[in-house]
């Protein structure tokens, strides 16, 4: 994307647009990204609602279950690249467990021998403990979800680009969230790089339209 009050564009490339899609995608965006050798980011969209639910019940199997099940295999053929070459990597495939996606993430880190290298994890999304049935109202019908608190499987915000910018004004070269607004994948290392005010509102309806059409990956 190219600000056009700066010379210099930033590129952000999509690794994945949807939990279980190919996992030989993000190692030619990467290198692509490299052969390019301007400012760059990747992000991985692997969440959706029925997703995240899947992942809240394989947290209460394992408390160390709960994020995207192939992470591994989605960040093993580019962690080294990435960090090597200052490229961010962006992902809400924290899903359920953002935390010990980054002790999986850190572990591969050292598996690889790689540097040291920053992990930023943003939780917050998860309220299903703190609701309460009367909080459960459909504004759209004045009415209320009527069920059993027990059988809530899931209860998530969407968090924004804000935070991920922080975290990688910060140093962070991984940012791992679960619940984000698909595009803040994208928006979030824009204002990081661009420095962009939160009210210059065509630059955030920009930066919303890209990471809409990225967060689709290669199914756009």
């Amino acid at each position: 994307m190219h600000d056009t009050l700066q010379d210099t564009p930033f590129c952000i490339g999509c690794g994945a647009g949807f939990s279980g899609d190919r996992l030989d995608v993000a190692e030619p965006v990467v290198d692509t990204l490299i052969e390019r050798g301007l400012p760059a980011a990747i992000m991985f969209e692997t969440l959706a609602e029925r997703t995240l639910a899947l992942a809240q019940l394989a947290r209460q199997n394992n408390p160390d279950h709960g994020y995207e099940p192939k992470l591994r295999e989605l960040l093993e053929p580019i962690l080294g690249k990435c960090v090597r070459h200052g490229i961010p990597i962006i992902g809400n495939f924290g899903a359920a467990n953002p935390m010990a996606a980054a002790r999986m993430i850190a572990a591969l880190g050292r598996e690889l021998a790689l540097p040291p290298f920053q992990i930023a994890v943003l939780e917050g999304d998860d309220i299903r403990d703190r609701l309460t049935p009367e909080q459960w109202d459909i504004a759209e019908s004045d009415t209320s979800l009527q069920v059993d608190p027990a059988q809530v499987i899931a209860a998530n915000v969407y968090l924004g680009a804000a935070d991920i910018a922080t975290a990688l004004r910060h140093g962070a070269l991984v940012v791992v969230t679960g619940r984000v607004a698909d595009p803040a994948l994208a928006l979030g290392p824009l204002l990081w790089h661009f420095d962009w005010p939160l009210d210059d509102w065509q630059r955030l309806a920009a930066g919303t339209l890209a990471g809409h059409l990225l967060e689709c990956g290669s199914q756009v």
